[in-house]
């Protein structure tokens, strides 16, 4: 006896539609009344991103009955007027997400109409502003989470102390400016420490401001992103200080010092991730150091450092969960032979060693031994077709898989079909990766159209590069093919 979709109880469709993408989500809640309902949780809202831009009332009407509760809403390049205003009180309980871009104020009757008035958005949990005078607008943030301000001439000690007064729960914040009065205490803006707080102003950003907002979240502040604020390396390390700050993560400003960023693991020794590619002065040394002082490190990012041999004391961590290495090319091939024969790194889920000088032997050891990787880049390294098979095999939670320049690559390592197998090759196709979304094979000339779409065949599969692939003869049959075989395709 056949049944009809609809009849099928609550649970059952949201096991469903859990597997459509968003347009499709979206679509599905149009249908009736009781699929609007089973698609109307967080779950299928969370991911589901409202963008206003430029020219908005039209926008805005079609949202004037809205019931469902979209979690992320972005305003783009919008001039703050009363329609907005009036949208954002309608719904000021609705509000998860909220995110301003190149926005501004109205200029004259409104800015003065709405100067000294505030809106409340008590479920608010994230505010992000970025190039955008707005930040006057919001009252009390008592439930954010996560504040990110990145106005370049705009953040002062006022705003700072205006938003920060009632923050209590903060966990996650980055701040972004190139006002800053590096000794913290200017005799040209206050009389003496204590006008501060009381009579801030609304010219600079002192680093005593700063720090009192961290101080005040001490107990709830985990993540700090200081890679667009101009602190000098004495102050960022005071922050470390902060006595019952603990600390998860950390950005440093641009150009910092390796050596300080060595210090401020040591008075941060929670720190779970770490990123120093933008510092300067990043040696073997200090790596090593802040590996042996950070042993329960899970992230480390370290992009277009010149550093050798530490990569064996990188590959003791084993906790390590996320590394990226690209364009570190001075890690020799003697050093992955040292790290990958004492390996103890098994939990990797990201992973890119973009021009990497390793063997295959060794990357093929690498990857076999971290089988929930999720994320990989191999770019410019010469993966062999075996190795490639084994991905296909062993590494089945790949959602991203960059092989972008890998000249060894040929149609064999896509479809697992080799002339002369062996008892270590299972013969395994690439479409054994069945939660991809992302697949580049840009650059690689030994791969076919034959060999293309017998592989490229991924129910979930969003953006696919075939591009510098000589090899590949592009035309509108061989597109269609590869479309109808990669139904969410939405870059190619």
């Amino acid at each position: 006896m056949t049944r009809d979709i609809s009849s099928f109880p609550p649970k059952v469709l949201k096991h469903i539609f859990y597997f459509l993408d968003i347009d499709n989500r979206l679509s599905a809640s149009l249908v009736c009344k009781k699929w609007l309902q089973v698609t109307d949780c967080p779950n299928f809202l969370c991911d589901v991103k409202i963008q206003f831009s430029r020219k908005i009332n039209e926008a805005l009407k079609l949202f004037s009955r809205m019931t469902r509760r979209f979690q992320c809403f972005s305003f783009h390049n919008v001039v703050i007027r009363d329609p907005v205003v009036e949208f954002l009180l309608k719904y000021h309980n609705q509000f998860d997400n909220l995110s301003f871009t190149e926005c501004k104020i109205d200029e004259g009757k409104f800015r003065q109409k709405m100067q000294g008035k505030m809106l409340h958005f008590d479920n608010l949990k994230t505010l992000r502003v970025h190039n955008s005078d707005i930040t006057f607008l919001f009252a009390p943030l008592r439930n954010v989470t996560e504040l990110k301000l990145h106005i370049p001439f705009g953040l002062t000690d006022y705003v700072i102390c205006k938003l920060g007064k009632y923050i209590f729960r903060l966990e996650k914040l980055t701040l972004g400016s190139n006002i800053i009065c590096k000794d913290g205490l200017d005799k040209k803006f206050y009389a003496s420490e204590e006008t501060i707080e009381t009579n801030p102003s609304h010219e600079i950003l002192s680093f005593v401001i700063i720090k009192g907002l961290m101080e005040k979240n001490r107990s709830t502040l985990t993540h700090v992103n200081l890679a667009s604020l101009r602190l000098s390396p004495p102050d960022v390390l005071t922050i470390s200080k902060i006595k019952g700050l603990n600390l998860r993560s950390v950005a440093f400003p641009s150009y910092y010092s390796a050596s300080y960023a060595k210090e401020f693991c040591i008075n941060q020794f929670n720190l779970a991730s770490i990123n120093l590619s933008r510092s300067v002065h990043v040696t073997n040394d200090i790596v090593c150091d802040i590996c042996k002082c950070l042993p329960n490190l899970q992230e480390m990012v370290l992009c277009y450092c010149e550093i050798d041999w530490c990569i064996i004391e990188i590959f003791q961590l084993q906790n390590l969960e996320k590394l990226d290495l690209s364009s570190c090319l001075k890690i020799t091939y003697l050093s992955y032979v040292m790290a990958i024969s004492i390996l103890k790194s098994f939990k990797l889920k990201y992973l890119n060693l973009e021009f990497a000088k390793i063997s295959d032997k060794n990357l093929f050891e690498l990857l076999q031994n971290n089988p929930n990787i999720c994320s990989l880049n191999l770019t410019g390294i010469s993966v062999s077709n075996e190795t490639l098979n084994m991905i296909c095999q062993k590494l089945t939670l790949l959602e991203c898989l960059i092989l972008e320049s890998c000249t060894t690559i040929s149609d064999s390592g896509l479809t697992g079909e080799f002339n002369n197998y062996s008892d270590s090759i299972t013969p395994t196709p690439l479409s054994n990766l069945k939660y991809l979304k992302e697949l580049s094979l840009r650059g690689n000339n030994l791969i076919t159209n034959q060999g293309c779409l017998k592989a490229i065949w991924f129910p979930e599969l969003k953006i696919l590069s075939l591009k510098d692939c000589h090899g590949l003869i592009l035309n509108e049959v061989f597109l269609l093919e590869l479309r109808i075989r990669n139904p969410c395709l939405q870059h190619f």
